[in-house]
């Protein structure tokens, strides 16, 4: 039996069970529409996040392709304007993006950096940020670099290189020993060629890897690792007086450093270094001059001679009377390194050590003087040949249509050690030495050189990208006045 109290309970039922399914429905509808905004937001900001990537690209295209880089510390647009975006080919978006030059860049010794900043802009007008440094690769950077190796040499026991090698090609690689405990040794080995030559002259043997007959190169473990440390087919970089911008080196001496002709340093003059100053005496007849280097707005001497004339340059034997800031000496003509050269400050680890020297040849070669005996005439020790054994010469080294030879490879004798503490950059390596007499050419690798490079020296064609970071509240304004300060 049914009564009217039933009816009237379903009835409350059916309108609570109602009211459920609105709020359900609506609660759903809510979540649905949430849902689609959100995905059409993160669409929105996942295109800006790609056009600020493209953005920044594209400026780091600019700047290799020789786009002019701001005269001050002052941000410099590069692509479109605060008011006016650059619009992205293939409807992508658009951007704002700025060059901003470090604030340390004007500090000579350190390497010149580019913060790019770039905000972009999707077609919904979602904004996202990216910011990136950018550096042109400097060739100091290397311990070794040689544009056309050859193979009328080799490299083996008792070779160090305690920094990146590099060349345009094979190299010639050898050892004479069956046990390995002085075997050629390299931080890391990288050859355009997809080989090096296992052999003491000619083409020899093609070899891939770091151990062949009684070479195993050291560090075994680590060269065993492949790329970084041992990479075969690595890409060309261009070098020589015809694609590096030697002319700025000159233009930087004539614009406030100190520029010398041949009448100044003529032909066989003999050069000392000696904290901060450089003295030139012509002839064991002469007196010296001495040009107070300290004074000078950059820090760079250009000697201009011709292509068969040379200079001596050394420093005193104690690092107390060495080089004691950052400086570099460049000439047309050949460099002759007649004894030991010292930076004041021989630590490199030093976070304030800036004494740093680069010198470069444009069309002569890099030559270890022959030690003639001694030289009264010359009278200091600064002007004297002193190369009869081991030496250090402080220094990046470059001779861009050059070679880096001895005078005399059959001196001295035994076989000595000739220690670059920093790195030699060159056309072509002439003969240092032979299995007993003469120099075993051993580069310490300056860390500095990481990071810092010697006054006004040249770059390659390349650009590298050091930092890059994405800042997603980044607004137009940002770019202009470059925030946060570089």
């Amino acid at each position: 039996m049914r009564t009217d109290n039933r009816r009237g309970s379903a009835l409350i039922l059916v309108l609570i069970a109602a009211v459920f399914l609105i709020i359900l429905t609506a609660g759903a509808y809510r979540y649905f529409q949430t849902s689609v905004d959100s995905q059409i937001w993160t669409r929105d900001r996942i295109q800006a996040k790609l056009s600020a990537e493209a953005g920044v690209n594209l400026a780091t295209h600019y700047l290799m392709g020789g786009a002019s880089l701001p005269t001050d510390s002052t941000p410099a647009p590069i692509l479109g304007t605060e008011m006016t975006p650059f619009v992205l080919p293939g409807d992508i978006g658009s951007v704002y993006a700025t060059v901003d030059p470090s604030n340390e860049n004007d500090q000579v010794t350190t390497a010149n950096a580019y913060m790019i900043r770039c905000v972009a802009y999707d077609a919904g007008e979602e904004e996202f940020g990216i910011e990136a440094i950018v550096m042109p690769e400097n060739l100091a950077r290397f311990s070794v670099f040689m544009d056309e190796p050859s193979l009328d040499g080799y490299y083996g026991d008792g070779y160090r290189f305690d920094g990146p090698f590099y060349a345009n090609g094979p190299i010639a690689v050898f050892s004479y020993s069956a046990t390995h405990e002085n075997d050629v040794f390299f931080y890391s080995l990288s050859l355009t060629s997809d080989h090096y030559a296992y052999s003491t002259f000619g083409p020899g043997v093609s070899a891939y890897a770091p151990a062949i007959g009684n070479l195993e190169m050291r560090p075994y473990e680590r060269l065993c690792l492949g790329a970084p440390y041992f990479e075969m087919s690595v890409d060309t970089i261009p070098f020589g007086s015809d694609e590096l911008d030697w002319q700025a080196v000159r233009s930087a001496a004539q614009a406030g450093g100190l520029y010398l002709n041949s009448t100044d340093v003529p032909n066989g003059s003999r050069l000392a270094l000696k904290n901060d100053t450089l003295f030139v005496r012509p002839t064991a007849a002469s007196t010296a001059t001495a040009y107070d280097l300290a004074s000078l707005v950059n820090s760079v001497v250009w000697i201009e001679n011709s292509v068969t004339d040379r200079f001596y340059l050394r420093s005193n034997q104690l690092p107390v009377f060495g080089l004691n800031m950052g400086l570099t000496i460049a000439t047309i003509g050949n460099i002759y390194m007649s004894g030991p050269l010292y930076y004041e400050n021989m630590d490199p680890e030093d976070p304030h050590n800036t004494d740093m020297l680069g010198l470069m040849t444009v069309n002569g070669n890099l030559i270890i003087a022959d030690d003639p005996g001694p030289e009264p005439a010359w009278g200091s020790e600064s002007f004297q040949i002193t190369t009869d054994d081991s030496l250090t010469y402080c220094g990046v080294l470059v001779s861009l249509d050059g070679v880096l030879r001895a005078e005399d490879h059959w001196a001295p004798t035994p076989t000595a050690e000739f220690r670059i503490m920093g790195g030699y950059m060159i056309k072509e390596e002439g003969y240092t030495g032979s299995s007993s007499t003469g120099f075993n050419m051993g580069v310490h690798f300056d860390p500095r050189l990481l990071y810092m490079h010697p006054p006004f020296f040249p770059t390659t064609g390349n650009w590298q990208t050091t930092m890059w970071g994405e800042r997603p509240n980044m607004t137009a304004i940002d770019v202009t006045h470059g925030i946060p300060e570089y």
